[in-house]
């Protein structure tokens, strides 16, 4: 027995909506015979048809240069494409942007600080190479940011030395399936570039399509397809519309120049301006999404294009079936709008699922059960997402995958790390609390960065500490191994970061770092209602005293200070894996301990 018929969401509300707008047409039909319209509405009509057709202009231009470079990474984080590997990645690049004409240039950051690129040239040429990223200005910092990022985002506008103009440029940061940074990919799109693609194919060299930022600079218009002839430079990167030469553009700010009730129709679709004995409809929408301050965009056209179609409105079966048209094309736009909306909510429930926290829904629906469903959901996100802050990812990851015998305590061997921050208090009480807090974040997200690369999982914050285990719960083969390549990144990092605090004119950080591997009791630890999955026991203990421990090592010049234990060195299973040339150990006496220890100081 066959089942009841089964349509798509879609299709079933541009079903009914196309319905639905077929009865109106008809009867707008009726009425529209027997009127004659007005100029103002007229004008409302054109001013919102122009400014959508530009919006969505801009949108099929950057939208698919973000989804290019979105897809791009995830190849990479899948492994589809060598990121090692240079000729690969450059290629990858080259190949991107043959299918994104509006991108310039194309290039991808690695942690050893190379930029593989794929450039753009006049002559359509795509050239491919490498080249450090601290040769770039601000090209470090950057890098950083992505490092630290979790979403793709639309950079501040920036000046581009080789091309000579300023760029808009889009970031992503290329990771795991579990969440380790392995680089960040950028495209940039040059402005001159920008305003040839956007231009109003209806008018040709005379369209008359502009964007704004910060009120008065022109980012795109005619005249700048070409901004060379501006001389534009890194500290004036925008001309504003006195200094563009469009007499029209130039006026936009001045004081209405045509009657309120036309201002009034317009609203904050724009507005009529009087120029060259002429009137103009200015009309803008605000656009955000494509960098940290939004954009003005806009067209401006005479007055008389929009009164003039008021002469042919003569022939009310055209208007009907022009209409009808119209209401159909909406009919099936609002369904598909509709499922979408339906759609976000199951991306978001699945997003939570994936234990993504970060990104919120973000879009609002008219319908009210759908528009409550999305805001209950949101709440859930937001109540989840503090949870995902104070646990672990890389552990709820694991216990999922181990289920509910993970979670009952047992003995097992691991590697832990203790760090610490040398004379953080004192450092501290000449900072303001925000400054502070700024610091610590930053500097725990560079640790966090270095850690989570190796597989390690942070157990907690101790003030100013961090503490870190590798072993079976953090999926780690060697964990011994994985856990001393961690703290030698940290240290080189902490030495990188601490360069360009002295260039800021901000005092170095100085750190210590102490390893030691053995059993431990891995599992629920507190009382009922508050536990601790976390990790106890005399391994512990002596990592702890081990970061204690470099106080007697670190002289008044150290930056780091990296000490592991002999049983961590015993504990790796490939000592040729890590390139080191060990030193020879020192016996030192620790807390808890009747005999001396091995201790060995990596950094």
């Amino acid at each position: 027995m066959r089942g009841p018929l089964r349509l798509p969401l879609i299709a079933a509300l541009a079903l009914a909506f196309a319905s639905l707008a077929l009865i109106s047409g008809i009867a707008y039909i009726a009425v529209l015979a027997g009127a004659t319209g007005t100029a103002e509405r007229l004008l409302v009509d054109r001013a919102d048809g122009v400014i959508e057709r530009q919006v969505a202009l801009i949108k099929g231009r950057l939208d698919p240069v973000t989804d290019k470079l979105e897809l791009l990474a995830a190849l990479m984080a899948a492994g589809r494409v060598a990121v090692d590997s240079p000729v690969d990645v450059r290629e990858a690049l080259a190949v991107m942007m043959m299918q994104a004409p509006a991108i310039s240039v194309a290039a991808f950051g690695t942690l050893d600080l190379q930029l593989h690129r794929a450039v753009r040239h006049s002559d359509g040429e795509i050239t491919r190479d490498t080249i450090p990223l601290t040769g770039l200005q601000r090209g470090l910092e950057r890098f950083r940011e992505l490092q630290t990022s979790h979403i793709t985002f639309w950079g501040a506008l920036f000046w581009s030395e080789s091309q000579k103009q300023p760029v808009l440029n889009v970031r992503t940061p290329v990771r795991r399936i579990d969440d380790a940074f392995i680089g960040g990919l950028v495209a940039t799109v040059a402005v001159g570039d920008l305003s040839a693609l956007i231009g109003d194919p209806n008018h040709g060299r005379d369209g008359r399509y502009f964007i704004l930022v910060d009120h008065d600079k022109v980012l795109a218009h005619r005249l700048l397809v070409d901004p060379h002839s501006f001389n534009l430079n890194e500290n004036r990167q925008l001309p504003t519309i006195k200094e563009l030469g469009d007499p029209v553009l130039a006026r936009i700010w001045d004081n209405p120049a045509y009657s309120p009730r036309i201002d009034r129709a317009l609203g904050t679709l724009g507005h009529v301006v009087e120029a060259d004995g002429r009137r103009w409809v200015f009309v803008y929408r605000e656009v955000e999404g494509y960098g940290p301050q939004p954009w003005l965009v806009g067209q401006y056209f005479p007055i008389e294009d929009a009164t003039a179609d008021l002469n042919r409105l003569t022939n009310g079966a055209i208007v009907g079936a022009t209409t009808l048209a119209v209401a159909l094309a909406l009919a099936i736009l609002m369904g598909i709008r509709m499922a979408r909306s339906i759609r976000t909510i199951t991306t978001a429930a699945e997003a939570i699922e994936r234990l993504e926290f970060d990104q919120p829904l973000n879009q609002r629906s008219r319908l009210r059960e759908i528009d409550d469903a999305a805001r209950s959901l949101d709440k859930a996100r937001g109540a989840l997402r503090w949870f995902g802050a104070y646990v672990p990812q890389r552990l709820v990851r694991r216990l999922m995958e181990v289920g509910e015998d993970g979670i009952a305590s047992r003995r097992v061997n691991l590697t832990v790390m203790f760090t610490d921050i040398v004379e953080f208090t004192p450092q501290a009480e000449d900072l303001p609390e925000q400054e502070t807090a700024e610091m610590l974040n930053h500097h725990f997200a560079l640790l966090g960065a270095c850690i989570e690369h190796e597989h390690g999982i942070i157990d907690k914050y101790i003030g100013d500490s961090v503490m870190a285990v590798w072993g079976s719960l953090s999926g780690s083969a060697d964990h011994a191994a994985a856990a001393i390549r961690a703290a030698l990144e940290i240290a080189r990092v902490i030495r990188e970061d601490n360069r360009m605090r002295r260039v800021a004119g901000k005092t170095p950080i100085r750190v210590r770092i102490g390893l030691h591997s053995g059993p431990a009791v891995v599992g629920n630890i507190g009382a009922p209602g508050r536990v601790n999955f976390t990790v106890v026991g005399d391994t512990v203990n002596v990592a702890q005293r081990f970061e204690q421990l470099g106080k007697e090592f670190m002289g008044p010049d150290d930056e780091v200070v990296v000490l592991v234990s002999g049983a961590t060195l015993g504990m790796v299973k490939d000592s040729g894996s890590l390139g080191l040339d060990l030193p020879p150990p020192e016996r030192h006496q620790v807390k808890g301990r009747d005999a001396p220890v091995e201790v060995y100081r990596l950094v």
